[in-house]
């Protein structure tokens, strides 16, 4: 079945807006409204799953002095500077945990990354900048938010209206990203170097 002009236009739009995200580690302090938050959530939780198993789930912080106590436990762009923390006065207006159920590790990093995705897409529709952090201090988040014994923290989600515009640009073998002229700078591969056809 050939798709209609409509939804051709909408899935060439679609197309457009996962090109066109960046990564997102200065916010402004505007407050997200929770619905929003929750759009993201259930985008994630109606994700493909491995063996539909469904082990992921989230914990939304939008508390401000939550907040405060959990942004040191997790570490920002280590590529862009030697200090890792947020930048004061640009942190995250909200976190997204992402748990994962014990038992199911062997398949769950395909779903994390699978919802994690979902949860950027429906962000960026609402003009909200994320950051998907691994570097964290897993133990600590997991004590602070009281997380079952039988579950553990995987990912930490930075959420926020944007306060910068990153810019990507093809690159040959160097991919660190970098500011220049406080414009954070995003190289990515070029196509023809990581597309392969019926072999490598």
């Amino acid at each position: 079945m050939i798709p209609s002009l409509s939804n051709q236009n909408y899935l060439k739009m679609i197309c457009e807006k996962i090109k066109s995200k960046r990564t997102i580690r200065l916010f402004r302090q505007d407050k997200i409204d929770y619905r929003i938050l929750e759009r993201c959530i259930d985008a994630a939780r109606s994700s493909s799953s491995a063996r539909n198993s469904q082990p992921l789930e989230y914990i939304i912080i939008d508390d401000k002095e939550l907040l405060d106590d959990l942004i040191p436990l997790i570490h920002f762009g280590g590529f862009i500077s030697d200090d890792k923390n947020a930048v004061k006065g640009l942190e995250p207006t909200a976190l997204i945990v992402v748990v994962v159920r014990k038992g199911f590790e062997e398949y769950c990093k395909y779903d994390i990354g699978i919802a994690a995705q979902n949860i950027s897409l429906v962000a960026y529709e609402n003009n909200i900048g994320t950051c998907m952090m691994g570097l964290i201090d897993k133990d600590k988040i997991k004590e602070k938010l009281s997380v079952p014994d039988d579950y553990y923290v995987d990912l930490v989600i930075a959420l926020g209206y944007p306060a910068e515009q990153p810019v990507a640009e093809e690159t040959g073998s160097d991919t660190a990203y970098y500011r220049k002229d406080e414009v954070l700078h995003v190289p990515k591969r070029k196509l023809k170097d990581v597309l392969h056809r019926n072999g490598f």
